[in-house]
């Protein structure tokens, strides 16, 4: 999607709220480089003159100012240079953090519409192009534009004859609205290409060993570089439109060079100017190309630009839940679903369910797959909002409506896989950063981990990327001690002997049940033997 030029104008300046300050000073510095730089040229041209008996004026005065200029120009460069660098790296720190913070707070309808690889690339290439924008290439553009000008101007004042021919060879059929557009076509598919090429290649690491298992890796690599080709042959496309461009523009850069010299030196044979204004010409010559060049170079920045503001514009106006702080509840009674309806866009997925789940009587929820229970999971975890009815947490009488900053109060234990890469400990700790070593060692003894303290390194024993090293099982049962170190009234454990033996099974059952005798239970389950030892079972059908 594009916005408007107006919009984006207005949400750059709010991302560079804070470092404004910073900004400002780095541009002040760098329009005195620029003062210093054509001071240098002046006080050149008149040491020269000097030397060679064109002018009056005290040599050792004109040398002293040149060392001056110099050591003024280097000083200021390496200042702003270090602000500059210090402002871009703090700024690209935040500002990914906000963007990453908000990916990691989306709305459930959100996250189904993007996929991790496209959102990757987003995160960690779109948002430089923008940070470097804002922080270096939208002020170095200024700055060159005004030393573009500036350059020129001291130029005509010399020899206003010869400004105008540099100025007329000056390759302005780069400015064209062919370039540009040609330019932003190619970079808004150059992006698309590079998020899809995210997403082969987040799935296929993610999944390579169950790649290899089904025997799908000769049609997923063949993908991957069908899609890799493609960018790469975009990329080439832009390339060589980037040299045919480049081409032309050196080409006329060097006639205007070869122009100057010839002027200069007809001008001095006919002891028109000094070889003072000589070499000052061919020092502005530089002053005003190379910034000419700069500007035509930072067109196709400037393209990427915009594309990567459309880009993350899009990401962050999808529907992020608000934090809120979380709500402790001191004494939990029950929870009560009341005439609950929830569909998916035009699918209904859960019609007029009610229910009360009860402390001190766990309650199994069963039913065939695509009934809705991972949906009725989400409900009571405030991640979706239903279409009508209610949920409410009764606690000592009092009904409280269930939401967002309720979810403190709940023990979740999903199914399947869930550790982070790290040591043991370091998933522990996720959920209870303060807990004791008593603490932790009970939680893995009621979640029958006690397998963890036979390991070579014990709970320092680090695991990899989806819990490598350890069987289902084993994650499984760490995964639930984690869940509760969180110290929540309900607990609500899905699937959770899904990947256990018979006597681990049952055994886990028994120190479950013990453990949250005062608590809302609540197993969403496939488990006969589990069911039978809950108070109720509730179907969905």
């Amino acid at each position: 999607m594009s916005y408007a030029i107006s919009y984006k104008l207005s949400w750059i300046w709010s991302i560079s709220k804070g470092y404004r300050a910073s900004l400002l000073l780095y541009f002040i510095l760098e329009l005195l480089v620029i003062s210093l730089s054509l001071n240098f040229i002046y006080w050149s041209k008149k040491a020269i003159d000097i030397a060679m008996k064109a002018a009056s004026g005290n040599l050792t005065y004109a040398i002293y100012i040149i060392v001056i200029s110099i050591a003024s120009l280097i000083v200021l460069s390496s200042i702003s240079s270090y602000i500059n660098e210090r402002v871009r790296l703090k700024l690209g720190v935040s500002f990914q953090n906000k963007l990453v913070k908000q990916q990691m707070l989306s709305q459930w309808q959100a996250i189904k519409n993007w996929h991790t690889g496209d959102i990757q690339v987003r995160l960690n290439t779109d948002s430089v192009e923008v940070v470097n924008m804002i922080t270096t290439t939208g002020i170095s553009v200024i700055l060159t534009a005004i030393k573009l000008l500036s350059s020129f101007l001291f130029l005509w004042f010399m020899d206003p004859q010869l400004a105008y021919i540099i100025l007329g060879l000056s390759p302005l059929l780069l400015l064209s609205k062919f370039y540009f557009k040609k330019m932003k076509r190619l970079s808004a598919e150059i992006k698309e290409r590079e998020s899809s090429l995210g997403k082969v290649v987040q799935e296929n690491l993610r999944f390579r060993l169950l790649i290899r298992g089904m025997n799908l890796f000769p049609s997923r690599w063949s993908n991957y570089e069908e899609i890799q080709q493609g960018l790469f042959n975009k990329r080439i496309e832009q390339q060589d439109f980037s040299i045919i461009t480049q081409v032309i523009m050196k080409f006329s850069m060097n006639i205007g060079y070869l122009t100057t010299f010839i002027w200069g030196v007809y001008r001095l044979q006919a002891g028109q100017i000094s070889f003072g204004t000589m070499t000052a010409f061919l020092q502005l010559i530089g002053r005003i190309q190379s910034p000419f060049l700069q500007l035509v170079g930072f067109l196709p920045v400037f393209i990427r630009f915009r594309t990567s503001i459309d880009r993350l514009l899009d990401l962050e106006h999808t529907n992020f839940e608000i934090q809120k702080e979380g709500y402790k509840i001191e004494s939990i009674d029950s929870v009560v679903i009341s005439n609950l309806y929830f569909s998916y866009e035009q699918q209904e997925v859960i019609q007029n369910f009610n229910a009360i789940f009860e402390k001190n009587k766990p309650t199994a929820i069963v039913g065939t797959s695509g009934q809705g229970k991972t949906t009725l999971i989400r409900l009571l975890l405030a991640l979706v909002k239903f279409n009508s009815g209610n949920i409410f947490i009764n606690s000592n009488g009092e009904k409280l409506l269930l939401s967002t900053e309720h979810r403190t109060n709940f023990i979740y234990v999903p199914q399947g896989n869930t550790l982070f890469s790290g040591s043991i400990l370091e998933n522990l700790k996720a959920a209870d950063s303060l807990a004791s070593e008593s603490k932790l060692h009970q939680a893995l003894i009621t979640a029958c981990a006690e397998f963890v303290f036979d390991l070579p390194a014990g709970i320092n024993t680090v695991i990899g990327e989806s819990a490598h090293g350890l069987s289902e099982g084993q994650a499984q049962r760490i995964a639930i001690a984690r869940g509760l170190l969180q110290n929540g009234k309900i607990w609500l454990l899905d699937e959770i002997t899904s990947a256990l033996d018979k006597q681990t099974r049952k055994k886990l059952i028994t120190n479950l049940l013990l453990a949250g005798k005062d608590k809302v239970l609540i197993f969403v389950t496939h488990d006969k033997e589990l069911s039978e030892q809950c108070s109720q079972t509730i179907y969905m059908k």
